[in-house]
């Protein structure tokens, strides 16, 4: 899958991340950091998997839910056949 079309499908939810991120701050105010989320999206354009591959925020909910939110977009289907592994 190309880079740019991976980048807009998360742009287009980032109001989900930011969510996440959202309900660590009101447990934490103080909260920063940074989630990396590890996925796969099969031939159909369907996320078969997501999980936290690393992240500095010190609430563990706030990946979790990022990585919830993550399985359940959609991204163009995959011309090529097979899996596409994105860590973003």
């Amino acid at each position: 899958l190309d880079k740019e079309l991976i980048r807009r499908v998360v742009r287009a939810h980032l109001n989900e991340v930011r969510g996440c991120y959202d309900q660590g701050l009101a447990r934490n105010p103080n909260l920063r950091g940074r989630v990396e989320i590890q996925f796969a999206i099969g031939p159909t354009g369907a996320v078969s998997s997501s999980a936290v591959s690393e992240s500095s925020v010190a609430d563990d909910n706030v990946g979790r839910c990022i990585a919830k939110a993550v399985k359940r977009w959609r991204f163009p289907t995959n011309a090529i056949g097979g899996t596409a592994m994105v860590s973003y």
